[in-house]
């Protein structure tokens, strides 16, 4: 396995496309706009990505574009109700003017992994892109612009003779790419998807197949294996074009596929492996693709990280990606005229006093317009905008003796409130050991809707805001900052105890049993229907006949060494 592409090296030097400005995000868009940067912040920190081979695409010229869409379809896009109407939202001329050229960003960035997948025969990898619903005169689904399709036409324009495929395994059809090369026998493209949204959808060179809504591992598998081969070894491409979406998960906020990621990950190695059968190292150019979610990027991740190494590696937490992320990305600086860069002794923190003028500090020491760059950095403002907040407020509520308060507004009406986090200092819980208190964490969408897959959970008014591991993230960098051991809550409800299991730890070991133990007899119960329950009345241990209740446990993430040395060892 993996002789044509080089699989059975070590470590595979493969070129990966990203820029800063792929995290934009378009308002109200439900793509999560750090998913590039998640992935791309744990390949580099487990040194299967040097910086060096991160390349830095520019805008696609208008040149290239117009190989691909019309010139009027290209001038429409001067119309922010035009762009609206395509993403789905209504935008003003700058936001509209910015979706645009984050598309257009997106299109040189894959025509770049095409021109070194082709350069070097290998796998080069865009960070973004996909855009496979937008045609030669139109937009629709999200899509501005074919990335895709300006990429291969741009290479037929310089002279590039050799067949390509198009392997588009989102689960919504690619029906912009093939609507650009129906005509054109040298460009198969091939789509797996839920449904077909073209009445006409024939090409001169396609794979259609749709599937129907609930596609599972096996079935999706079987129709993969049975379709694509036969084409690889027809069309004998020298180029392969490749959209893995993960939006065939189960659970993805747009798609309606019921695949695991054991199923995707499979999707994708045999994507690979079946372009194997031919008798050169075939380049391969890959895109992202559809997936929506704050976890898209785990499958993306898996499947890279595979390519590079040529194993199946465990793909870590959304806090070790959170805190990765930011340690590269944006590294700061001190500077030694920043009036609030000195260290603070723990009485100067226990004050958690105002600042100059009476501004209200968060822990003695953060103006709220540092909070507001924080929050902005970690991601948390990008999850909000992708939600439909085109602005967002900082606001910090000095101690009133359970610690300062600081509230991120969806905008100027108070009444939308998208996190509030209320944080103190404890130093009784365990002597010698500083702890940054969240007395309170609230995130929420207050205009989302639940949907019947995912039923509100206990205590739970409106759905989540998909950030948590961004703001545990940027609270355990506040404890690194100001030299506190670690970062701790009660978890007051089952369920808030399962989803922060991924980030946080338990600072007693009975607390930790109890939970496993609640956990392994209501594995086979929704979340949402679990938590229920235990709050109910608890659950019987069929073993001992003991009621198992939960009535608020406690939950650390250690930052000092002093702390971890404390905790229960099989965290």
């Amino acid at each position: 396995m993996g002789r044509a592409l080089g699989l059975d090296t070590p470590i595979r030097d493969l070129p990966l496309i990203y820029h800063r400005d792929y995290r934009r995000g378009i308002t109200g868009v439900p793509m999560d706009p750090m998913r590039g940067e998640r992935v791309l912040a744990f390949l580099l920190n487990e040194g299967w990505v040097r910086l060096s081979r991160i390349e830095t695409p520019r805008p696609s010229s208008v040149e290239n574009l117009r190989r691909v869409h019309s010139g009027e379809y290209l001038r429409s896009l001067d119309d922010p109700e035009t762009v609206g109407r395509i993403l789905g939202v209504p935008l003003g001329p700058d936001e509209a003017t910015g979706a645009l050229e984050l598309q257009r960003l997106i299109a040189g960035g894959t025509i770049q992994t095409t021109r070194l997948a082709l350069r070097d025969r290998t796998v080069a990898i865009n960070l973004g892109g996909g855009f496979h619903h937008a045609g030669p005169d139109r937009g629709t689904g999200f899509c501005l612009l074919n990335d895709v399709a300006v990429a291969v036409a741009r290479l037929r324009a310089r002279g590039y003779e050799e067949p390509i495929l198009v392997v588009d395994l989102d689960i919504h059809d690619g029906n912009g790419t093939r609507a650009a090369f129906a005509e054109d026998p040298t460009v198969h493209t091939f789509s797996l998807h839920n449904e077909t949204w073209d009445e006409n959808p024939d090409a001169v060179a396609d794979t259609c197949v749709a599937f129907g809504a609930g596609i599972e591992d096996a079935a999706f598998l079987e129709i993969l294996q049975r379709e694509l081969p036969p084409v690889v070894r027809s069309h004998r491409p020298g180029l392969t074009v490749y959209i893995a979406g993960v939006d065939l998960l189960a659970g993805d906020h747009y798609g309606d596929g019921a695949m695991t990621l054991d199923g995707v990950f499979a999707r994708d190695r045999f994507v690979v492996e079946a372009l194997e059968e031919l008798d050169r190292s075939p380049a391969l150019a890959v895109t992202l693709g559809g997936g929506y979610g704050s976890s898209a990027w785990r499958p993306t991740a898996r499947f890279l990280a595979w390519l590079l190494t040529g194993n199946d590696v465990r793909i870590p937490d959304d806090l070790t990606v959170a805190l990765d992320r930011v340690e590269w990305a944006d590294p700061e600086t001190e500077s030694s005229d920043d009036p609030f860069s000195w260290s603070f002794s723990g009485e100067d923190l226990a004050a958690l006093g105002a600042g100059p003028g009476g501004e209200s500090l968060l822990l003695g020491r953060y103006p709220r317009s540092r909070v507001e760059a924080e929050l902005e950095r970690f991601g948390v403002v990008e999850q909000a905008r992708a939600r439909g907040y085109r602005e967002t407020r900082v606001e910090i509520l000095p101690s009133s003796g359970l610690g300062p308060t600081v509230r991120l507004h969806g905008g100027t009406d108070p009444e939308v409130l998208l996190m509030e986090a209320r944080l103190d200092l404890d130093r009784a819980t365990l002597p010698g050991v500083t702890l940054l208190v969240v007395e309170w964490l609230l995130l929420q969408d207050p205009r989302g809707s639940t949907r019947p897959e995912r039923p509100k959970l206990p205590g739970q008014e409106h759905p989540g805001l998909g950030a948590l591991a961004d703001v545990v993230a940027w609270l355990v960098t506040l404890c690194r900052d100001v030299e506190l051991d670690g970062l701790t809550f009660r978890s007051s409800h089952f369920h808030m105890a399962v989803l922060a299991r991924r980030h946080l730890g338990f600072l007693r070991r009975q607390d930790q049993l109890l939970f496993e133990r609640i956990r392994e007899l209501t594995r086979h119960l929704p979340l949402a229907e679990a938590s229920r329950e235990v709050e109910a009345g608890g659950i019987r241990d069929p073993e001992t006949g003991e009621v198992l209740r939960w009535s608020g446990v406690q939950m650390v993430v250690p930052v000092s060494e002093a702390l971890r040395s404390r905790l229960p060892i099989d965290r």
